[in-house]
């Protein structure tokens, strides 16, 4: 069996061992890309296809004895299955690419990065309250043509009349990743009261140990709105975490915040740099962070819209790096 014929049966797998009927509690659909901040290169294009199930504590559904087994299973770990604290799983599907920023040249772009695209799923535990949330998670993914991250481009560039991408030929891959990942945030400072003016600032570290990307992140949120729900981290926490999910509608039916997010991130290991060759890509060990956003609720549904910009993650080339999300939720 070939190399590429093994990893799409693993991806298989995997899906089909998911709970194939789960009743979700928030599904959502989020998506980055440069375009949004006005440039078109590196972390081009993401999507994220998330399921947050029914908190452990219902009484009744399929995904929230889904939820207790894992709560119980995971006990042992830190801010899991305390008594004041809720909790659910999240399962996600992603697909995310990076290219060279002159997408119309065929040949390697030697003195940029490669193409390389990804495609992944992850599974995490969340248990949260109104000071803390806390999630341990592990995904497995695959690198190369079986990500679907040319079709993908090539085809919403044909959609929108954007230029051709000529050189994914040359893209990363075939090869198989995974890891393990943890979150914690705790709020400091809440003022105001439900139907005021709020504010908030919250603090969230991360950890990701995986043989695509190992790193960890901390950073410090401030957040402004009227009914804000429990989750006091918003969109800004991150591309591939679904930290924002778990308790972010408010029982009032509508609400609203802008937030603002400044944060660093160390880069223990980076596959694209492990396996850039001849190309001169040179991620750098330490990456700040800036994220600016806002969110809408109206009954049950949840918009955010968040605009990113970091410090350039090649040594060698020292723009800066932006993007940006939107993101939408539904509660069933």
């Amino acid at each position: 069996m070939s190399r590429r014929c093994e990893c799409a049966f693993l991806l298989f797998f995997v899906i089909s061992g998911f709970p194939t009927s789960l009743k979700a509690e928030v599904v959502n659909l989020s998506w980055d890309n440069d375009l949004l901040t006005g440039t078109d290169r590196g972390y081009t294009n993401g999507v994220r296809f998330s399921y947050l199930t029914d908190t452990a504590d219902e009484n009744d559904g399929k995904s929230a004895r889904f939820a207790r087994v894992l709560r119980d299973e995971l006990r042992f770990l830190p801010g899991i299955g305390t008594v004041d604290s809720k909790q659910a799983v999240s399962l996600s599907l992603r697909q995310f690419m990076v290219t060279p920023e002159d997408i119309t040249v065929e040949d390697p772009q030697f003195d940029d990065i490669p193409y390389a695209g990804h495609l992944s799923l992850s599974g995490t535990l969340w248990s949260w309250n109104a000071d803390t949330i806390t999630g341990f998670g592990a995904h497995i993914g695959v690198i190369g043509p079986e990500s679907g991250a040319e079709s993908v481009q090539k085809w919403v560039h044909k959609a929108t009349g954007s230029d051709k991408p000529q050189g994914w030929g040359n893209q990363l891959g075939t090869d198989v990743v995974g890891g393990i990942q943890a979150a914690h945030g705790r709020k400091l400072l809440q003022l105001g009261q439900g139907g005021n003016i709020e504010q908030r600032v919250s603090v969230i570290g991360s950890g990701l140990l995986s043989s695509f990307r190992t790193s960890a992140k901390t950073g410090l949120v401030w957040q402004l709105g009227r009914n804000l729900p429990i989750n006091f981290v918003p969109d800004y926490a991150g591309t591939s975490s679904t930290i924002a999910l778990p308790g972010s509608f408010k029982d009032s039916g509508s609400s609203w915040s802008v937030y603002v997010g400044l944060g660093v991130e160390y880069v223990g290991y980076s596959y694209i740099d492990d396996n850039a060759g001849a190309y001169r890509f040179d991620e750098g060990p330490l990456i700040g962070q800036l994220g600016l956003g806002a969110t809408w609720q109206w009954d049950h549904l949840l918009a955010a819209v968040t605009l990113r910009a970091s410090t350039s993650e090649d040594e060698r080339h020292k723009d800066n790096f932006s993007f940006g999300t939107l993101s939408v939720s539904w509660a069933l």
